[in-house]
């Protein structure tokens, strides 16, 4: 299984999300009903529970991005942010991946997707909520 897959597929999702502005279930439930939807069952797996796991945890994911992210409120950062910090926060709060890998995967993905300046962004409001 690819973890890094899975977890671009669920950037992808999270950022609908925040496009479209529908909650993550919805967009789960379109996701599965795609042709290109990922055909190995492990990532399929992770993406659900992670996709259930941020849904579920929203106001929990939501006040801790709004804590540390300073002179910003949630509102204003891109989507691309969005859909980054509540993937990481979810996964740092609610799961048991070493913090590491988490502010790494997220911040490849930050390079792969967003501006310049978003992995910088990404690495310092992650260690803050590591940190805490």
């Amino acid at each position: 299984m690819s973890r890094r897959l899975a977890r671009e597929e669920l950037f992808k999702l999270v950022f609908e999300g925040e496009i479209k502005e529908e909650n993550t279930k919805d967009i789960l439930e379109s996701y599965l009903k795609r042709e290109e939807v990922l055909q190995n069952e492990n990532e399929i797996t992770f993406i659900k529970k992670y996709m259930n796991g941020i849904a579920e945890n929203n106001d929990r994911i939501l006040k801790t991005i709004e804590e540390k992210i300073t002179g910003w409120s949630f509102e204003r950062i891109g989507n691309v942010e969005k859909a980054l910090l509540k993937i990481s926060v979810y996964e740092i709060l609610c799961e048991d991946t070493p913090h590491e890998i988490v502010i790494n995967e997220a911040v490849e993905l930050a390079k792969m997707y967003g501006d310049e300046k978003t992995s910088e962004f990404i690495n310092g409001v992650l260690a803050k909520v590591v940190n805490s």
